[in-house]
């Protein structure tokens, strides 16, 4: 009896081992499920968001699509799309063509001014090889078994490169010098023996054996024909090309051709395909369809510029988007497919709202995006286009139209304290026919209600008017928002009027401030204004003969004080800092520490609350040999710290305690996931740790450590979880309290590594584990206590469950 007590004992003790084997394994499954599903960022990961509006080039493998567009490699699989971009190991995002090698691997070439030829593994999204000789730009790419001849563009001039297939590509050779008679060349296409160029002066071969780099290795294909040859396709001896009117058939053996009688009439035809069905043409807005028994005007409604015959369907690029042709019961039918995308990648201001939105501002007119899509708010192109619905699909391109004109381009954009989101308008009229639009120095808007949108105008602000024109031009560069809500603005080329800042209260009252209404005379091409702790406003200007006429101060910093409120003042007076010299942009940093940007660097000043304001000034400049050319600025973070922008040359972060972060090489294309190096704004979302990014090629959206300082651990998320280690990513505790340490121990509580904090510009409000123990060994599977403590004493714990492979 003893014994079977004993063995009933090891029955239920073996059960209950199974059963927590199984609720663990199980609560490890669901743990993971959860990791997936709530997403997480850390210090230093990089998002993008781009514009796939613009589709350039296509190419298809098996059922997938693969676009070259201006926002990165866009693939399209059972209706469900998705974006290549620098993220995803692509060298750049602006791209002109597409193909595909004999490994199914990718090839893409960049778009003006970056032609970089790419092999790419779409599988994988990684990149196999990448080859850049300063190129302009890579016009066309195609195959012939083993080589690849790609046309590109240097310069102003063309020519041919090539590469062979031998256990990896290898670049060959470039051929540049054709006959003088030949002028550019348009297209091409390869043969296994032969060439075929088609160029500004007719049709030219070459053979492939020949030293093609000498021009008498080319010779005229047809010598009665000198036109202009736009696009060709070579299907075995058959050589179909087009002129700018007209379409030929080739027979290479005979050397015979032949031109089609075309029933519409052709203008400039720059793309021909041969299908089953027949051969499609493009013709500026027109598609076209020649089969054996008719001619067909499929669609004249898009921009298209290149083609793919897939499944029975051709699929166009356009510039606004895919269009897909089909057979329907001998009609042929055209739709469109847009991706959900911005309107285009190129912002040229961008803000983050209060809740969390971001929206973007061009000369398109807006474009936000709330985390799941974007929406765009765009002005009126032609007649009879104004369209406000409340579509909200964002599996598809939303857009309204409104009857405003967003000028030039949007140089800046706030939220003000009645929740619509003002944008300075460089460069508008008020009033601008076919079709209809308005505008002015201000264009305020609802984001959620198009319809709720108006102007400031000509009426308060004042404008310039060139000799040959009486329409009033006006420009404005910066919009900002005082403490007590009033709007501020900067309008600089003020000649009609002499009033280039100006301030508006809640109430609509106007205070107008004239370039000379003291006896001290400012600058009437102001660019930038901020406020100091006093109440002070701080102006910045530009040089700009045009605006200051020799009169007044051409450049430089100003300070106005005013005694009342600003929109009445009792009393005000200006101090002029800088009397000339331009100076791109102003920031307030902390402790009323005044940055200012100029051609020559970063700097600063240390102000007080004193007649004479200036108590110190920076003697070296920061960063003296990036190029902070005409588009620069400044943005400031929660913290302090001053993020520099230059219209070619990236980012440069000066923290506030005058280091540099991450490092004096700042963000560039060459060192980060950058999109461009043409940065035009920069904004933060301050609860989430993020800063973005407008470039030239789109938003990058970047987890940095900065950000509003968390007041205890309730918040406190750990992933992956569970962890699986070895890992390429550490595991990480996100929502700390600024300067948090973290012991790992075992449940018996012997410590297993104890991680200090190493700064809020390295952790932020993250701690980082690998796995390993103090010795640099991995630990064994099992559950561990995480200890986390802060300066002021804050406590927290929690487990983290870790499973060895």
């Amino acid at each position: 009896r003893q014994k079977g007590k004993v063995y009933n004992i090891f029955l239920q003790l073996t059960y209950a081992k199974f059963l927590r084997g199984y609720i663990c394994n199980c609560m490890i499954l669901i743990l993971s499920i959860l990791s997936l599903l709530i997403g997480q960022s850390r210090v230093g990961e990089w998002e993008a968001l781009t514009s796939v509006i613009d589709f350039r080039d296509i190419v298809c493998i098996d059922e997938v699509t693969f676009a070259a567009t201006g926002g990165g490699i866009l693939k399209i699989e059972d209706n469900v799309y998705s974006t290549y971009t620098t993220l995803d190991a692509l060298e750049g995002v602006d791209l002109s063509s597409i193909a595909v090698d004999l490994n199914s691997n990718l090839w893409v070439g960049g778009n003006s001014p970056f032609g970089f030829v790419q092999i790419y593994d779409p599988r994988n999204r990684q990149s196999i090889s990448t080859f850049d000789f300063g190129l302009s730009e890579i016009i066309d790419i195609q195959f012939n078994d083993k080589t690849c001849w790609i046309l590109y563009r240097d310069g102003q001039e063309k020519g041919l490169m090539k590469f062979i297939y031998n256990d990896g590509w290898e670049y060959r050779d470039s051929y540049s010098n054709y006959p003088t008679i030949s002028g550019d060349i348009n297209c091409f296409t390869v043969s296994d023996s032969l060439i075929y160029l088609g160029m500004a002066n007719g049709l030219f071969s070459g053979k492939r054996t020949s030293n093609l780099k000498d021009p008498n290795s080319w010779t005229l294909e047809i010598s009665s024909m000198i036109d202009d040859v736009t696009s060709m396709q070579l299907i075995n001896e058959q050589l179909y090309f087009t002129t700018n009117n007209k379409i030929f058939n080739y027979e290479i053996s005979s050397k015979t051709i032949n031109e089609d009688e075309f029933t519409y009439p052709l203008e400039v035809v720059d793309n021909i395909l041969i299908t089953p069905v027949g051969k499609w043409i493009i013709d500026q807005n027109n598609l076209y369809l020649k089969t054996e028994s008719n001619d067909y005007l499929i669609t004249d409604e898009y921009l298209l510029s290149n083609f793919v015959y897939q499944s029975g369907q051709l699929l166009a690029g356009s510039n606004t988007g895919l269009i897909i042709i089909e057979n329907d019961n001998s009609n042929y039918v055209s739709s469109r497919f847009i991706p959900n995308t911005p309107s285009t990648g190129n912002f040229s201001a961008i803000t983050i709202l209060d809740d969390g939105r971001l929206v973007g501002g061009s000369g398109n007119g807006i474009s936000i995006y709330d985390g799941n899509g974007w929406r765009n708010i765009l002005e009126i192109k032609t007649n009879g286009t104004l369209s406000i619905s409340d579509q909200n699909d964002y599996n598809q391109f939303i857009a309204d139209t409104v009857g405003y004109d967003f000028g030039e381009y949007i140089a800046d954009m706030e939220q003000g304290p009645d929740g619509l989101v003002y944008c300075a308008i460089r460069g508008s009229r008020v009033y601008s026919s076919n079709p209809p639009r308005w505008s002015g120095g201000v264009i305020i808007l609802d984001i959620d209600d198009p319809n709720n949108i108006s102007t400031i105008d000509t009426t308060f602000l004042s404008y310039h008017t060139s000799s040959s024109s009486t329409t009033p031009y006006q420009v404005t560069l910066d919009i900002e928002f005082d403490d007590e809500g009033n709007l501020w603005i900067v309008n600089p080329y003020c000649i009609n009027g002499n009033q280039p800042i100006h301030v508006r209260s809640q109430n609509g009252v106007w205070r107008h401030f004239g370039s000379s209404e003291t006896a001290i005379k400012i600058s009437q091409s102001p660019s930038s204004i901020v406020f100091d702790d006093w109440g002070r406003q701080w102006v910045s200007a530009f040089q700009a003969e045009e605006a200051n006429l020799g009169i007044y101060p051409n450049g430089g910093i100003s300070v106005l004080t005013i005694d009342g409120d600003p929109y009445d003042p009792s009393d005000f007076f200006w101090n002029i800092i800088d009397y000339a010299g331009t100076v791109w942009s102003l920031g307030m940093g902390q402790n009323n520490r005044l940055y200012y940007l100029t051609p020559s660097g970063l700097n600063y000043y240390d102000l007080a609350n004193n007649y004479n304001p200036i108590i110190g000034e920076n003697s070296y400049s920061y960063f003296p040999n990036i190029s902070f050319g005409n588009g620069a600025g400044i943005s400031i973070d929660s913290h302090g710290n001053i993020w520099t922008h230059s219209p070619t040359q990236g980012i440069h972060i000066l923290l506030e305690n005058t280091s540099y972060w991450p490092d004096i090489n700042g963000f560039r294309t060459s060192n980060s996931p950058l999109l461009s190096d043409e940065v035009r704004d920069i904004d933060f979302d301050d609860n989430k740790n993020l800063a973005y990014i407008a470039t030239s090629k789109g938003v990058n959206i970047l987890r940095i450590p900065f950000g509003k300082p968390k007041l205890d651990y309730d918040n406190v998320k750990i992933f992956p979880s569970p962890f699986y280690i070895p890992s390429q990513k550490p595991m990480k505790v996100n929502g700390l309290i600024y300067g948090s340490s973290m012991m790992v121990t075992t449940l018996n509580g012997k410590v297993v590594r104890h991680i200090e904090s190493s700064g809020i510009d390295i952790d932020g409000d993250q701690l980082s584990w690998d796995g390993r123990d103090s010795q640099g060994d991995y630990v064994s599977t099992g559950v561990y206590l995480l200890l986390i403590y802060s300066k002021d004493g804050s406590r927290f714990e929690d487990k983290i469950t870790v499973i060895k492979d």
